[in-house]
């Protein structure tokens, strides 16, 4: 141990000597516990920043001699002096010296003989203040987090730091996410739901501009559409017509049938994912094609689905009447044969076509509720046809003109179109889920709740990055990413087997 090393280890022994006699002094005089508690996070941080410098400082040089030969025979040379590399930790920032190795001066350097003994990343910040830091970025903006950091570890980082890490772990988790392996499968959990939705991410002018609009119907301004999917395993429960519309209506629940006090079945294992568009090389003998977001979705989705897909089990697939949608599904799972599948249009989407349709024929709410009421009582019963015929005739017989027309022909087009995935009845009966609150609720709660605060406009990787990392964040896989990826980017980094020194 050489002699500032030693003095590190008594700087460390003597702190913690402090805090000993500070924690015995304070419950002696009867100091408040707030006080006491911040003074010993400032000691804990102290006493964890000597002990990194220490263990920085005992580490050796790194020289494993004047050349290293890779295992694919590649000589590599000793740099002529110690090169420093910075390293942001929980407790401070340090500088790691030590020699690297490349094919030649001002070559890139292939072998940092230190990082790989102490397992550093590829990035500045260590892992574990890359996954501390993003615990904050992934709930806040950038600038509340970078405070709040500031406020927990005592020390400054810059937005554009967190940024970066944000950009770096983000594409770690699209890598992870691609690979997610199935699930322990659940024992009896009757269906497994493939259900999809899309919701729109301010993007700054100049990546706006080159993002197609491959939405159904184009936007204006700086949104674009990321396509949200998710998979989850659940079991049948099986209601009324009657458990539905109280639902609908909010109605008291003692008038709704007994069937409605059974609680509900859990989810399962809810894998999430968020897309936008992106530039994939389909043929070597081709140039990179911009692939949509629904299809990056719905593909990702239909693997994890047919991964997970067990013996008797149907797949429910559950939209909303987004064409895009149901085409990539049913082009994605394009043999049918070959599993247990059912579409199914969502209840809610249906619902808000019934209600453009009220407001088209009443005035007053009170006209437009039992109006509402009455048709989705037809739909709930699997009358679809009657109820697109009851409106082309009533419009009809009432003689309506220009809007108001229109309004009734697009919500039967849209009934029309969609007729073979609303037969409710026969779902109810069979106890299939027929409302995407879980993907309703993803939209919300991943994007909305941190996309789209006032004033926010996003590049379009920084967004697709944040997008990767919450939908791990709000997944049980969390713990494991984070123990993973440093697994996977070690092996990329230093794979040469002596390089331990």
């Amino acid at each position: 141990m050489s002699i500032s090393s030693a003095a590190e280890f008594g700087r460390i022994s003597e702190l913690g000597r402090g805090l000993e006699s500070f924690v015995c002094a304070a419950a002696k005089e009867g100091t408040p516990l707030h006080e006491v508690e911040q003074k010993v996070h400032e000691s804990v941080l102290k006493i964890g920043h000597e002990a990194m410098k220490l263990l920085i400082e005992l580490q050796p040089d790194g020289d494993l001699g004047e050349t290293v030969t890779t295992d694919e025979g590649t000589t590599l040379y000793r740099s002529e002096q110690p090169a420093d590399r910075p390293l942001q930790t929980v407790f401070g920032c340090f500088q790691v010296r030590g020699y690297v190795y490349s094919r030649g001066s001002n070559r890139k350097v292939e072998l940092r003989p230190v990082d790989a003994r102490l397992q550093l990343p590829a990035g500045y910040a260590s892992y574990l203040f890359e996954e501390f830091s993003q615990y904050f970025c992934v709930e806040q903006a950038y600038g509340p987090s970078r405070e709040a950091i500031s406020r927990v570890f005592g020390q400054s980082v810059s937005v554009e730091t967190l940024q970066r890490i944000n950009a770096r772990v983000g594409e770690q988790a699209e890598a992870w996410l691609d690979q997610l392996q199935a699930p322990e499968p659940a024992e009896k959990v009757e269906l497994l739901v493939l259900t999809a939705d899309s919701k729109g991410v301010p993007l700054n002018k100049a990546d706006a501009r080159t993002v197609p609009l491959f939405d159904d119907e184009p936007r204006r301004g700086n949104r674009r559409m990321a396509t949200l999917a998710a998979v989850y395993s659940v079991d049948r429960f099986s209601r009324t017509k009657d458990d539905v519309l109280a639902a609908l209506f909010r109605d008291d629940t003692d008038t709704t049938s007994q069937s409605a006090a059974h609680p509900r079945p859990q989810r399962v294992v809810k894998q999430l994912t968020a897309r936008f568009p992106k530039e994939r090389v389909l043929s070597e003998h081709s140039p990179p094609e911009l692939i949509s977001g629904t299809t990056e979705a719905i593909v990702w989705a239909t693997l994890r689905a047919l991964d997970r897909l067990q013996k008797k089990q149907t797949l429910v697939c559950l939209c909303d009447g987004q064409r895009s949608l149901g085409a990539t599904i049913a082009a994605a799972l394009e043999d049918p044969a070959c599993i247990r599948r059912v579409e199914i249009l969502d209840l809610l989407h249906a619902c808000q076509y019934v209600w453009d349709a009220a407001k088209a024929f009443h005035r007053f709410r009170e006209h437009q509720e039992a109006f509402v009421r009455s048709r989705m009582d037809r739909l709930l019963s699997g009358g679809v046809a009657g109820v697109i015929k009851g409106l082309r005739r009533m419009a009809t017989d009432r003689k309506l003109r220009g809007e108001r027309r229109a309004v009734i022909d697009r919500v039967c087009g849209y009934f029309e179109h969609n007729a073979s995935r609303m037969q409710y009845d026969e779902y109810l009966r069979r106890g299939y889920p027929v409302a995407t609150g879980v993907i309703e609720g993803a939209c919300r709660h991943l994007v909305n709740d941190r996309m789209e605060r006032s004033g926010m406009r996003w590049s379009l990787t920084g967004a697709q990055a944040m997008l990767h990392l919450r939908s791990i964040h709000q997944s049980p896989d969390r713990t494991a990413f984070y123990q993973q990826r440093i697994q996977i980017e070690q092996l990329a980094l230093h794979p040469i087997a002596n390089s331990k020194s």
